[in-house]
């Protein structure tokens, strides 16, 4: 996919920022730099709000062959009445710091072969970080492209490993993209499926169904209600979000995303030794997300 096709975060931003905690930038791959703010109100009686800061520095070369950056994103958790039969409040502050580099090689006929490693911490630091905090993530996957008098259109197909559904796992990459005019395009498989419009220049929306995720480990004592100590016990968080998002550009480094979500099939819980410990019975949800990214291009894409 070349530098200049715009790649629309779950807002989100790539999603990645990741999706999730996942291994895709929360940048778009001209932004320098990018700012998240979002918020889930009400995952029964459970409220969470995300904030995240990237950096792409690859974005400071001229046509790198390896992209580049890291990310922070901090999780501040209510858990309101359920903390009546528990104590979380080993797990109301979640810190995620995450770098990755993704490498590209052209190979024949129009295909190309992406491949990113994205190691990071995930924790709620109340202990010295240990091998318990850390998930290696990567993925890799093949991409066709085909040009139809200046409209492009990509099959990718791969896997990758890591906590785009949740826990540590391997899952599928497998999308079709198709640029349908110079305004329209659509995107459609795992993770994430999509209608993206640019009404001009500086204005565009789009439509995405893609997951959530969060995934933290604890190292610090947690107390069950039997009144044993579990350490190292695993906060999990997943879910699907339909999200209707707009993103306008305020001058020629400045753009801003707004965005509208509903979350379904959620899932909050915290395990131990892979042993579901206790579930919060997360339900619907709406989510609310605002961005604000920095570019150094002198003309708006």
């Amino acid at each position: 996919m070349s530098r200049k096709t715009l790649h629309y975060i779950s807002f989100s931003l790539i999603s990645l920022a990741s999706y999730g905690q996942e291994i895709f930038t929360t940048t778009d791959v001209e932004d320098l730099a990018a700012f998240k703010y979002e918020i889930y109100p009400s995952l029964n009686d459970v409220q969470i709000e995300e904030k995240t800061i990237a950096f792409n520095f690859s974005s400071l070369l001229d046509k790198p062959k390896i992209n580049f950056g890291i990310s922070y994103t901090n999780n501040s958790i209510d858990f309101k009445d359920h903390d009546m039969y528990n104590d979380f409040g080993s797990f109301e502050e979640l810190h995620s710091i995450q770098v990755y580099a993704q490498y590209k090689k052209d190979l024949i006929k129009n295909w190309r072969l992406d491949l990113t490693i994205a190691p990071y911490i995930s924790s709620t630091l109340n202990e010295k970080i240990s091998t318990d905090d850390f998930v290696f993530s990567y993925k890799a996957n093949f991409v066709k492209s085909w040009d139809n008098n200046g409209l492009p259109s990509y099959l990718k197909i791969g896997a990758g490993y890591g906590t785009l559904f949740g826990k540590p796992n391997f899952y599928p990459l497998i999308s079709y993209e198709k640029h349908v005019n110079e305004k329209f395009k659509y995107e459609i498989g795992i993770p994430i499926t999509g209608a993206y419009y640019k009404l001009n220049e500086k204005s565009s929306f789009d439509f995405t169904a893609q997951p959530e995720s969060i995934y933290a480990n604890n190292a610090s004592g947690f107390i069950v209600n039997n009144n044993d100590v579990l350490h190292n016990s695993k906060l999990e968080f997943k879910a699907v979000k339909l999200a209707l998002g707009y993103k306008f550009h305020l001058d020629e480094n400045w753009t801003t995303n707004f965005n509208v979500g509903y979350v379904s099939n959620s899932e909050l819980t915290i395990d131990n030794n892979n042993n579901k410990i206790y579930d919060f019975d997360a339900n619907e949800s709406l989510s609310l997300n605002v961005g604000i990214s920095f570019n150094l291009n002198k003309k708006v894409k």
